[in-house]
């Protein structure tokens, strides 16, 4: 675990850069000098879109029928997609919490935690026809970047499998589209997909099922809304924005058909037919997997630190919650909603 470590504080060691922004296609994206009256949010999203990401595009359409403006783009990887945010390119992005608080822990990134739309993992490791959990040691396993969420949900998972993580060599590949590209092609012998490109990558006959990371784990925050300092300023726009992600995620558990529909439509089937459809969202309403009430509550919020420290992915003790997390707007919005404020 040295090796990851090290990879992980370096990903934030140096100074933050600009990066490229890449505009997610289908009119999600609003041009800076087209933007109607009314506020705007630069929001990101990391890796590349699939059938799971559905309740984000809902939750920017949600923004812009309550009146605000959403320049929505997609970056490939997670730490990229995070500097855009640290340096003032983007206001808020959607993607690994760990990533975050490494930024605040080894960089002092102005950043903070203000939802969580992911409190389950939906990753399922796929692997070459050859590789089992018993000659796992050597082989390659595809990543996004060190401490992405695939990443993490890796080490977890095989951890929890009573192998040590350690033993696998990580490749640095990309999001779930060029992870699903290299497994499928035989230039990897392991990658973490989301459940969704797992069914279609098994239904190819090319790989296999070599463990479900999600219900080895059980809950545990897999992604969440990361805001700039800057951003958090506005206060009345953040708590629009984190009422729109709520109700979201809330529609996202509770509308299965109008979720599948809606996610065709916006071409995010990813070759799923609607039968495979059903079956994901099935496994979503099984593990609990959207944040309807935000998903960072107390309990999750330790959880989730004390899994991430099983594999040394966090540092232990973390720096205090104030630091690196803001559960606010979290809060006000289960007050609104006359549930409890510590509602998970």
């Amino acid at each position: 675990m040295k090796v990851a470590r090290a990879r992980l504080a370096l990903v934030f060691s140096a100074a933050v850069a600009l990066v490229a922004v890449v505009a997610v296609a289908a009119g999600t994206s609003t041009a800076a000098g087209a933007t109607k009256a009314g506020p705007t949010v630069r929001l990101i999203e990391a890796g590349s879109t699939d059938f799971s990401s559905a309740d984000v595009f809902y939750f920017a359409d949600v923004l812009k029928k309550n009146g605000i403006n959403v320049d929505f783009n997609l970056i490939p990887d997670a730490s990229s997609a995070l500097r855009t945010v640290i340096a003032g390119q983007a206001d808020v992005f959607i993607g690994s919490l760990p990533t975050a608080i490494l930024a605040v822990v080894n960089g002092g990134a102005n950043i903070k935690i203000i939802a969580a739309n992911d409190q389950a993992s939906d990753y399922v490791l796929v692997a070459q026809p050859d590789v089992t959990l018993g000659n796992i040691s050597g082989k390659t396993l595809a990543i996004d970047s060190p401490g992405s969420a695939g990443h993490v949900a890796s080490e977890i998972g095989l951890q929890k499998s009573g192998i040590d993580p350690s033993v696998v060599h990580y490749v640095k590949i990309g999001g779930s589209s060029a992870r699903l590209t290299a497994i499928l092609a035989g230039k990897v012998d392991i990658a973490p997909l989301h459940y969704p490109q797992a069914l279609a990558a098994l239904a190819t006959g090319k790989v296999k099922l070599l463990l479900n990371v999600g219900k080895v784990i059980g809950p545990y925050l897999q992604s969440g809304l990361i805001a700039s300092d800057s951003f958090l300023k506005q206060k009345a726009l953040v708590q629009r924005t984190v009422n729109a992600f709520i109700n979201a995620e809330r529609w996202a558990a509770s509308n299965k058909f109008k979720y599948i529909a809606y996610a065709n439509n916006k071409q995010l089937d990813g070759g799923l037919d609607n039968s495979q459809e059903a079956k994901v969202w099935d496994y979503y309403s099984d593990t609990k997997f959207f944040g309807v009430n935000g998903g960072i509550c107390f309990n999750n919020i330790t959880a989730f630190a004390k899994l991430n420290w099983t594999i040394g992915s966090l540092p232990k003790p973390l720096p205090g919650r104030k630091d690196w997390l803001d559960d606010t707007y979290v809060k006000t919005y289960l007050k609104a909603h006359h549930q409890k404020p510590t509602a998970c």
